[in-house]
């Protein structure tokens, strides 16, 4: 017989992004705000949040979505979000929308 998870047995996981500084694009001030409430929020409702990504360089954003991806285990519940532009980023969200669970 296969196990019975409910939700409030499962991990609840999140790895929140927030990009404004861009190098070629004006600055945007609201991708951390947003990503700061949504970890918030996430927190109050019993999810684990990575540390906050806020303006990491693409090889920094790699490292974290490698280690969040380490983190994961079978029966979680994982949310992604970004918040930005994704301009310049775009080759470091493929590595991670490659993984399914």
């Amino acid at each position: 017989m296969a196990a019975k998870f409910t939700s409030e047995s499962r991990r609840r996981l999140a790895l929140v992004i927030g990009i404004g500084d861009y190098e070629n694009v004006s600055t945007l001030k609201n991708p951390q705000n947003d990503a700061k409430a949504l970890s918030s929020l996430l927190q109050r409702i019993r999810f684990t949040t990575a540390d906050q990504q806020l303006n990491k360089t693409c090889n920094q954003l790699k490292h974290a979505f490698v280690d969040f991806e380490d983190s994961i285990q079978s029966n979680d519940i994982v949310l992604f979000y970004f918040a930005g532009h994704g301009v310049q980023w775009e080759v470091c969200i493929t590595i991670f929308t490659v993984v399914s669970y």
